[in-house]
């Protein structure tokens, strides 16, 4: 037996006002009623204590009529609509009710984020959600409701559950929905957060040589065979993207096989700072110190440059870095930009790193992206054809990290669509185009480098944790700009931006758009930005 299944059976719909029941199909919740039948007593009770129906049903209202805006319509009627209300609110937490357990699973895995950012908007704070199906919390079963549609099938009983079947048509995540989720995985792979663990997956094996980078690799690997001897102190500095962790990484695990006896440290800048401010909390300084001059060998820091206006921080590294020295240990440093181009750092420091043998990173040649996209195209077990490959090598530019973040998107279109890659898929879901001149191709790290520049504000600055006056802004100003040029969720937004939640970001866009209707300054900033992108 199969037929629809019927949702208004869940329903109550009886005794609503005539205006209501033109208005069922829109998105009107119904189901308060029902929910509150299927709480227990002391459930009861505490809500009444709260919060009573009519408020509740209010802000269902309110939260539905903003949900409603932020989502398809058609995926709205399938989960919130006639199927959601708000159950209960106590301090920081709400719960939600929904009439079945796959709504219940779509709106956890899809809308959490929609759902708190509309909570925000509302009532003005960030609150937990909780989402419960109607009737578990009371452990009832609706099927032992007199009413329940098992109860009221017309016809003859089937024999067993396995002869019903029941259809629920346009529930499963549309494209849009899986194509959002596959966005997400290119900012998440182009966010590129540090780390003190040594990634296994980047070695001198799989580094590919170019003109660009053929000398920084051959030092790498010198430093790597003989640490604190041929070259004590290297410093690689280039653009993000260009491979720079990744000869950090090389020279790691190269010493991890070769000189496993040797003692490796590799961190940031910034998790330097961090760990130094927490031991002085502690009053561990000793202990810190001792653990980078006694139990180090190989002290390997990505992004020296976020040293920048810390000077205790300056003061604790000048100390390790002599001492270090002085004993013969491998120091290597990471940065965008040489010694002598970082601001707000102290002259010692610039002479200590000065010191350091330098050697810069550059964009990659054709050639060497075209290289690059094939090896990790294998890797990454995605098959491109080599008219492909040199559309992409030819349109990003900038850094290795874009390229792999189109080789992210170009398999998760492959898999989505079940088609393979030709020129015009590739063109059409990495708006490519070849024949345009100095293209530039837009991402998430892209604007927030070009508001770097353009405010003279180092990128880690942005992306960091810092809320000083000079940094808030272009922050704000980045957020906005991503909002409006990639659109991306609110939390993949924040997730570039050291992590920062969706609260955050939304105020940052709000502030902007709305300052720049008044301040004329600002928004001429904001267009010379935009020009520049």
């Amino acid at each position: 037996m199969t037929q629809k299944f019927p949702f208004n059976h869940f329903l109550k719909l009886d005794g609503l006002p005539e205006t209501s029941v033109a208005k069922k199909n829109e998105a009107h919740p119904v189901i308060i009623e029902q929910a509150a039948k299927a709480m227990t007593p002391k459930e009861s009770k505490a809500l009444s204590e709260e919060f009573c129906a009519d408020e509740l049903k209010s802000i269902t209202d309110a939260l539905l009529e903003n949900i409603k805006n932020l989502i398809n319509p058609n995926k709205f009627h399938a989960y919130f609509a006639n199927a959601f209300t708000v159950a209960s609110i106590k301090h920081d937490h709400v719960e939600m009710m929904v009439t079945t357990s796959f709504i219940k699973k779509m709106v956890e895995t899809q809308y959490l984020d929609t759902i708190k950012q509309a909570l925000f908007e509302i009532l003005g704070k960030d609150y937990g959600v909780e989402i419960q199906v109607l009737g578990a919390s009371s452990g009832a079963s609706l099927s032992s409701n007199s009413d329940n549609i098992l109860n009221s099938l017309k016809g003859k009983k089937p024999d067993s559950v396995k002869n019903t079947t029941f259809f629920i048509e346009d529930l499963g995540p549309t494209k849009d929905d899986l194509f959002k989720a596959i966005d997400s995985q290119v900012i998440e792979h182009q966010t590129a957060s540090n780390s003190n663990q040594i990634d296994l997956n980047k070695t001198f094996n799989n580094f590919i040589i170019g003109p660009s980078n053929n000398i920084a690799h051959a030092l790498a690997l010198a430093v790597a065979k003989e640490p604190g001897k041929t070259y004590p102190a290297l410093y690689i500095y280039g653009n993000s993207g260009l491979g720079k962790t990744h000869l950090i990484h090389a020279i790691a695990n190269y010493l991890q096989s070769n000189k496993p006896n040797l003692r490796i440290c590799i961190t940031s800048a910034n998790r330097f700072m961090n760990e130094m401010v927490d031991s002085i909390k502690k009053n561990q300084s000793f202990d810190f110190k001792k653990q980078y001059t006694e139990n180090t060998d190989i002290l390997i820091i990505d992004d020296i440059h976020e040293l920048k206006n810390k000077t205790t921080t300056q003061e604790m590294f000048f100390h390790i870095f002599n001492e270090l020295i002085s004993k013969g240990k491998q120091l290597v440093f990471t940065s965008d930009k040489t010694p002598k181009e970082i601001d707000g750092i102290e002259d010692r420091i610039r002479t200590r790193l000065s010191s350091a043998l330098p050697v810069e990173i550059q964009q990659p040649d054709l050639e060497t992206r075209i290289a690059i996209l094939k090896k990790k195209a294998i890797e990454k077990d995605v098959y491109l054809s080599d008219d492909v490959v040199n559309l992409v090598a030819k349109c990003v530019k900038s850094n290795i990290r874009e390229l792999e973040g189109c080789l992210i998107k170009l398999g998760a279109v492959t898999s989505i669509l079940k088609v393979d890659i030709d020129l015009e898929v590739a063109k059409e879901h990495l708006k490519l185009n070849e024949e345009l001149e100095n293209q530039k191709h837009v991402t998430i790290e892209s604007i927030t480098k070009t508001v770097a520049s353009y405010y003279k504000i180092p990128l880690g600055d942005i992306r960091g944790k810092a809320k000083t006056k000079e940094v808030a802004l272009p922050r704000q100003v980045a957020m906005f700009l991503v909002s409006k040029m990639i659109k991306p969720t609110l939390k993949d937004n924040g997730h570039y931006f050291s992590g920062r939640d969706h609260s955050t970001v939304l105020h940052a866009i709000k502030t902007i758009s709305d300052r720049i209707k008044t301040d004329g300054q600002l928004a001429q900033q904001v267009l010379d930005i935009e020009k520049q992108l």
